[in-house]
C-alpha cells in the first residue's frame, strides 16, 4: 500500500488543534479560527476567561484523537495484507474521524452560544 496523504493531513490538523488549546490554556491565546465561526472575534466574548476554561480541555482531546486516528491509518495502511479487511478499517477509521470533527463543531458552536455577547 502507498503513502496517504490525506493521513499526514489529518495527524497534522489534529497536532495543530492540541498545540491551540495548550496555547489557549497556558497563555490565554485565542486562535479564532480553529475555536470560532468567520463572523466572530475574540472582542464578542463576554467571558473569556470561561470560554477558555470551557474549550481548551475538548479541543486538547479532539485534536489528539484526530492525530492519533491519522497516525494509525499510516501505519495500518502501511502494514495492510488483506485487501479486504484494509478497506474496512479505512472506513471505520475515516467514520471515526469525521465523528470526531462533527463532535469538535458541536462543542464551537455550544461554547459559542455560551460565552458570546
Amino acid at each position: 500500500m502507498s503513502f496517504n496523504v490525506f493521513d499526514l493531513l489529518v495527524i497534522v490538523c489534529g497536532l495543530y488543534m492540541a498545540y491551540c488549546a495548550v496555547m489557549m490554556k497556558a497563555k490565554g491565546r485565542i486562535n479564532s479560527g480553529v475555536v470560532m465561526s468567520r463572523s466572530l472575534d475574540e472582542s464578542q466574548l463576554k467571558d473569556r476567561e470561561g470560554f477558555i476554561n470551557y474549550i481548551w480541555w475538548k479541543l486538547l482531546i479532539v485534536g489528539l484523537l484526530c492525530a492519533a486516528s491519522g497516525i494509525f491509518n499510516m501505519i495500518y495502511t502501511r502494514y495492510a495484507v488483506e485487501a479486504e479487511k484494509y478497506v474496512l478499517v479505512q472506513i471505520v477509521i475515516n467514520t471515526v474521524f469525521f465523528i470526531l470533527l462533527i463532535v469538535y463543531g458541536v462543542i464551537v458552536v455550544k461554547a459559542q452560544k455560551k460565552y458570546m455577547k
